[in-house]
């Protein structure tokens, strides 16, 4: 893909020890004018890896997706039209690159949703990560702003202008760091769910009104953070994602990847319980 004057890239990989992840993630952002490194703390080897590849690295405190995202609009001096938000577990193929390319030459849009095909066991679990899932990746700079998901996790945005959508996905291995660490961050983000749903009980019956909209990314967080209200929410998402949309058609990895997120629908609804009634853990005496 060639790069015209107005279709200049910022590529902003957002890390924290990812030194297992980071290498393959900037091989795949060859193509882009800028790397932009934000850093939030690595301990091992991140850093000295991305400046193997002159990434202009910065670091900053980690106060969530939406909060790092804005730091790195507003303090890395992107001078380009178009920035690019990389996970560092994550890698943009050569037809996303392509499909980029064609895009950027001619739309009118302010910005775009991008989808990943999620990874299990070297797997694309496609039909038991509810394949496509829209995340807020691309946009023209001075054209979005980040804000927190209405869920706790995550971010969504506000777009001054148009917003599309790109078909070709991105690859995300979500499980590169081992189970053991997913399960050690899903246990931090089924906290942040229980609180931001304990936190905007109020704010439920105006989610209604975003089903109804046309934004797909918005529409999805709305109709989580309504499922907040149904006991056996953990229950219906499994059928959902292993019958009904076939994830039992991934084998192994479909089978595990269901299971996984039923746990972690069972803890956050766990957690909510255990907060509403008021009745918290018992210190324990050592």
């Amino acid at each position: 893909m060639s790069i015209d004057s107005h279709q200049q890239i910022t590529a902003v990989v957002l890390t924290h020890d990812e030194e297992a992840n980071i290498r393959n993630c900037l091989v795949h952002l060859d193509w882009v004018n800028r790397i932009v490194v934000v850093d939030s703390g690595s301990t091992d080897r991140t850093i000295d890896i991305a400046n193997e590849f002159s990434c202009d690295v910065y670091a900053n405190p980690w106060h969530g997706f939406a909060a790092q995202r804005n730091w790195a609009l507003d303090n890395t001096g992107i001078t380009s039209q178009w920035v690019l938000f990389v996970d560092a577990d994550e890698v943009i193929t050569p037809e996303l690159r392509s499909e980029i390319g064609r895009t950027l030459r001619t739309t009118v849009f302010s910005a775009f949703y991008l989808c990943s095909k999620v990874i299990l066991f070297g797997q694309w679990v496609k039909r038991s990560s509810n394949f496509p899932v829209w995340h807020p990746r691309l946009l023209r700079m001075g054209k979005a702003r980040f804000r927190d998901a209405v869920t706790g996790h995550g971010e969504t945005w506000e777009v001054y202008g148009e917003t599309g959508y790109l078909q070709t996905p991105y690859i995300h291995y979500s499980f590169s760091k081992g189970i053991g660490f997913w399960f050690a961050k899903h246990n931090r983000l089924s906290d942040l769910e229980c609180k931001a749903y304990l936190n905007n009980k109020h704010a439920l019956p105006g989610r209604l009104r975003i089903l109804f909209g046309k934004d797909r990314h918005k529409r999805r967080q709305a109709m989580r953070a309504l499922s907040y209200i149904f006991t056996f929410r953990a229950f219906f998402r499994f059928v959902h994602q292993y019958i009904i949309r076939g994830g039992i058609l991934d084998g192994a990895a479909g089978w595990t990847y269901c299971a996984l997120y039923f746990a972690y629908e069972i803890m956050i609804s766990a957690k909510i319980k255990e907060k509403s009634s008021g009745h918290a853990p018992a210190p324990i005496d050592r």
